[in-house]
């Protein structure tokens, strides 16, 4: 097969994004997800909750730099889950939490972790899903699934927990907030609307994470903990999970924060604390914590500055070949990509279930911006991964991953590829097929029409099949497949083949010279896949269906210039344009009058019945005045109805003018002679007339005639009552003009050519109509 010939692999680096895999388009924005409990006991807390859900859909849409453009609902219940909704726009997610029956839910788990999974299925990356529940999850058997989504997401997870008396040692939704570094927010109902605002405000997608320790005992003497900020972070905010904890600050000049100097308590309740610094200066800040029990530190900031991380067991060459988890129980390695990073000092991994106790990694310098630690063998805990640097200001640099990482077993290759992918005939066809797997795997290329291919990769790999010169034949569903020792898993890429527009005429320009009053037309024609879409511009602007010159007609398929003035030179542009391009045709069209030639020295033109007087300038006039070659006395002499003609000393006058007096007139001295064209302005009249109601039999001719005189020389023009358009032979069929349009004639009439039609001659002394009535039998 040729496209096998020119078909080829490509392994692609990943560039710095949102987590560890680049998911097609994903990047452009992040979700909002609802998750509620719609189980009987919430009947009392369903308004408020839902109330509360739509002001933070509000709060988000109104936010101008808002990356949050995906919202997802998931209700609950027992046994059922769902259905799951996700859209672009919000007023269906109101809609859907409007539309919620509470009921159900005899005893008290309930199915709250599904719920949770089927939101992180659909979610984007970096996505914030707020569960609102009253009862501990009859599921727990599910936490490692959706513990895998959120490390493959790297969203937060936040639950809104209201108290109905269900008594529960189960810890499941602490772990997802506490591997997320999300909360898990036990409140009662006078707290409800405290914990919204804060969830509502705290919502960015700028998000950066600082710190995250968990405390496994009381500790009322404060530790200090040490914090890194950097001159990118924005705002700072710690919060505290525990009983009766407190947070006291100091800055880096060893200033202890307070409410007077910038220090903004966002909640104080009696399980959590969380307070916020605005602008934080760049420096070591201390932390020191309090709490009466266990207790979770979190320190986010908000920062255009984060890092991407991936785990491999071979030293990989770019992240591509990274998968977001490493393997359990062997050596990996952990590749950075953390742009504005000058150097690299540590890369350390942090054990999420002790006090911050962090292992310090050897570091192998990989690249600009990219380091590579390693290797390690992860124990069975929770960890972050803590990257310490120093950026271009020389200021240091230090991040920890957004949720923490738990080792996994070797599980079936995780595959993305895109769902929809448009190529052009002629073109390349590119697919993008991103393989995530801890040990090595086979790739396999499959379509209906072409025989599979398999390629082998000793860990994750990006995969682009490249296909050159694509046809329609090319169009189809394409399936990246791949085999590890766990097993195998496959996704498919339907691929749409389009084709750039063409113009039926050719695209060459095209130059017409066209005489005043004359009619053009200028056809385009469209072709491709999809039929493309057809505009005709005049000087680069849109042109309208229809004015006193210019007519798109026909679907916009044709342009007639009617009754063409000096106006009318312009460029007019044809252009077809779809998916896959545009392509356009330029006619330049120039409108010429046609200029008279006279041999005489001056040419005069002068209304009707207007006076005109001639002034010789010739010296010596022998008083001899001609026209048209003839002495004006015998022509005077010709006339006996008055004198018409008054000629004194070197002038001539003629009063009241008309039609006859044009002509040339010329005085003489000895040989010389200077002469003057004079023509007579009046306005038309029509000089033959024929009956105005006319029976023609179907497939004869019949003539309309307006032979008109007048000067300016008239203007004729012709319209059928029946119809908006001009009558020309591009608007009615079998229509021909003679004569400077002064005779209209139609062969073959049929029906539609019954009517009537009028013709108007007109110049600037006056107009005149006629009406003509066409009977066809």
């Amino acid at each position: 097969m040729n496209w096998l010939v020119s078909l080829t692999i490509v392994c692609l680096a990943v560039q710095c994004g949102t987590a560890v895999v680049q998911y097609p388009e994903d990047d452009l924005y992040s979700s909002l997800a609802f998750v509620f409990d719609t189980t009987g006991s919430m009947a009392n807390d369903y308004y408020q909750l839902k109330s509360h859900a739509e002001s933070i859909m509000n709060y988000v849409l109104a936010r101008n730099n808002s990356d949050i453009k995906h919202f997802v609902f998931v209700p609950f219940n027992d046994p059922d889950v769902g259905p799951v909704t996700e859209t672009f726009d919000p007023k269906v997610i109101m809609y859907k939490l409007n539309q919620v029956k509470i009921d159900g839910g005899k005893d008290c788990p309930e199915m709250g972790i599904t719920a949770v999974i089927e939101a992180l299925k659909v979610v984007k990356p970096n996505s914030y899903i707020y569960v609102f529940t009253d009862a501990p999850p009859k599921d727990s058997r599910l936490v490692y699934e959706a513990l895998d989504l959120i490390q493959r997401k790297q969203s937060q997870v936040v639950i809104l927990r209201t108290d109905h008396g269900c008594v529960s040692t189960d810890t499941s939704y602490e772990n997802i907030a506490s591997l997320g570094s999300g909360n898990v927010f036990d409140i009662k109902k006078g707290d409800i609307s405290k914990i919204l605002n804060f969830v509502k405000t705290s919502m960015d997608t700028n998000r950066v994470n600082l710190m995250s320790v968990n405390i496994p005992k009381k500790q009322l003497k404060p530790s200090p903990q040490k914090l890194t900020i950097d001159e990118s972070i924005k705002n700072l905010q710690v919060s505290v999970s525990g009983l009766n904890s407190n947070i006291d600050v100091v800055n880096p000049i060893g200033k202890k924060m307070d409410e007077a100097n910038g220090l903004i308590t966002d909640l104080n309740l009696k399980n959590v604390k969380i307070i916020n610094i605005l602008e934080p200066m760049p420096g070591e800040w201390t932390l020191y914590i309090t709490s009466e029990s266990s207790h979770e530190i979190r320190a986010c900031g908000i920062s255009t500055k984060n890092f991407d991380f991936g785990f491999a067991i071979g030293k990989p060459k770019n992240m591509s070949q990274t998968s977001h988890r490493p393997l359990k129980g062997a050596k990996n390695y952990i590749l950075v990509d953390c742009p504005d990073v000058k150097k690299f000092i540590t890369c350390k991994i942090q054990d999420l279930r002790s006090d911050g106790r962090t292992e310090a990694l050897p570091i192998l310098v990989f690249g600009k911006n990219l380091l590579l630690c390693g290797p390690f063998i992860p124990n069975n805990n929770p960890f972050y991964v803590q990257v310490i640097g120093m950026n271009s200001y020389n200021n240091y640099f230090k991040r920890i991953t957004k949720t923490s990482i738990i080792p996994n077993e070797p599980d079936i290759p995780y595959i993305i590829t895109t769902k929809r992918v448009i190529g052009v005939v002629g073109d390349e066809l590119h697919i993008n097929c991103h393989v995530e797997s801890l040990v090595p795997i086979t790739v396999t290329w499959k379509s209906l029409n072409y025989p599979q291919q398999a390629w082998n990769f000793s860990q994750s790999s990006e995969i682009e099949l490249v296909i050159s010169n694509i046809t329609f034949q090319h169009a189809g569903t394409y399936t990246c497949g791949a085999k590890n020792i766990a097993g195998y898993s496959e996704s498919t890429t339907n691929v749409t083949i389009i084709s750039k527009p063409m113009i039926s005429e050719g695209n060459e320009n095209v130059t017409v010279v066209l005489p005043e009053g004359g009619d053009y037309s200028m056809t385009c024609t469209g072709y491709g896949v999809p039929a493309p879409k057809m505009i005709w511009f005049m000087n680069g602007s849109p042109i309208s269906h229809y004015n006193d010159h210019i007519l798109v007609i026909n679907d916009i398929l044709r342009l007639i210039i009617y009754d063409a003035s000096l106006s009318d030179s312009n460029v007019y542009t044809c252009r077809a344009s779809n998916e896959a391009g545009e392509i356009e045709k330029n006619y330049n069209i120039v409108v010429k009058v046609e200029s008279a030639v006279s041999i005489a020295n001056e040419s005069l033109v002068i209304d009707e019945q207007d006076d005109v007087l001639m002034n010789c300038p010739l010296t010596n006039m022998n008083n001899k005045w001609y026209k048209d070659g003839v002495n004006i006395n015998d022509l005077v002499y010709k006339r006996a109805d008055e004198q018409h003609f008054r000629q004194k000393k070197s002038s001539l006058k003629i009063y009241e003018l008309d039609e006859l007096d044009g002509g040339v007139y010329t005085c003489m001295s000895n040989n010389e002679t200077y002469s003057f064209h004079l023509q007579v302005a009046f306005a038309p009249y029509f000089v033959k007339y024929q009956p105005e109601t006319m029976m023609i039999g179907r497939n004869e001719t019949v003539v309309f005639d307006c032979k008109a005189k007048g000067f300016p020389k008239p203007k004729v023009l012709w319209r059928k009552l029946e119809s908006s358009l001009p009558i020309t032979q591009w608007t009615l069929k079998d229509t021909e003009y003679l004569e400077n349009k002064q005779i209209l004639k139609i062969h073959s009439v049929d029906w539609i050519h019954n009517g009537t039609y009028t013709c108007i001659v007109k110049n600037k002394l006056g107009i005149e109509k006629r009406h003509f009535e066409l009977y066809v039998f």
